[in-house]
């Protein structure tokens, strides 16, 4: 672990400008890119849940009840329910503990074309691990993704909730992510795109931004506007190259 986070950002105008404005999407959970993200699907419920929820059914009743509730169509139908609820309610910002990965310079960054930015707390803030997986940012308590061959089910007690908001399949693994997520009202609506939510970040929260190897010019361009101000001269700037020897993505100054 680096001292900060890091985000991928595409060349994308409007997100380039919230971040050249101190601010980054909390994005709710229908939007982000993985379909099953927050997709809650409830562990089929016990015969003795099921008395408890409906104690006046007769057994032919019960039966129906039973039969209804462990079918396929009715657990994805309450899923994509849980889905809905949690995007009115609750946004996620992304990071990743890996500045370095070529899928998500090519997935995230837009083929090399966007720019990363590392976050973290600031110096008066505390910058150490906040539990086994947890770890302090600029815009909460970051909390690490886990990766398995399946996702769990809710629980009915829902006392795994945070385990299963914080897995994803294993095809994503490379992203190495920690999840920051908070409650919508805690940002600022978007002026023009419906549904979206901002939050801030402070100058001393922005510790580095590494352009992509093949940086789109309007992205160097309000970059260099916004990192040349006093309040981010703390800031380290590089870009991306292709090292001759081992041929991997590695970061070098960069001065404007």
């Amino acid at each position: 672990m680096t001292n900060g986070l890091f985000k991928y950002f595409s060349t994308d105008q409007d997100k380039l400008q919230r971040f050249t404005n101190g601010q980054v999407y909390l994005t709710p959970a229908k939007y982000l890119n993985d379909p099953w993200e927050f997709r809650l699907r409830i562990e089929p419920p016990t015969d003795e849940y099921l008395r408890e929820q409906a104690p006046g059914l007769d057994p032919e009743g019960m039966a129906e009840f039973r039969r209804r509730t462990v079918s396929g169509d009715w657990l994805e139908e309450g899923a994509e329910q849980q889905r809905e609820l949690f995007s009115k309610m609750v946004g996620v910002v992304c990071l990743t503990e890996n500045p370095l990965d070529m899928l998500m310079w090519a997935h995230y960054g837009e083929s090399h074309k966007g720019f990363v930015a590392e976050f973290g707390p600031s110096e008066d803030e505390a910058r150490t691990p906040l539990g086994l997986q947890r770890w302090g940012s600029a815009f909460g308590p970051a909390a690490k993704v886990e990766y398995r061959p399946e996702h769990p089910d809710l629980r009915l007690d829902t006392s795994n909730m945070e385990e299963v908001l914080l897995t994803k399949h294993l095809c994503w693994k490379y992203e190495e992510e920690w999840r920051v997520m908070q409650f919508l009202y805690k940002g600022d609506l978007h002026p023009t795109r419906n549904g979206f939510v901002l939050v801030w970040f402070k100058p001393t929260q922005l510790f580095r931004v590494i352009l992509g190897l093949q940086a789109a010019p309007e992205v160097e361009f309000q970059l260099s506007q916004m990192l040349n101000h006093k309040e981010f001269e703390h800031v380290r700037k590089e870009q991306m190259h292709i090292d001759p020897g081992s041929r991997e993505l590695k970061p070098r100054p960069l001065s404007w």
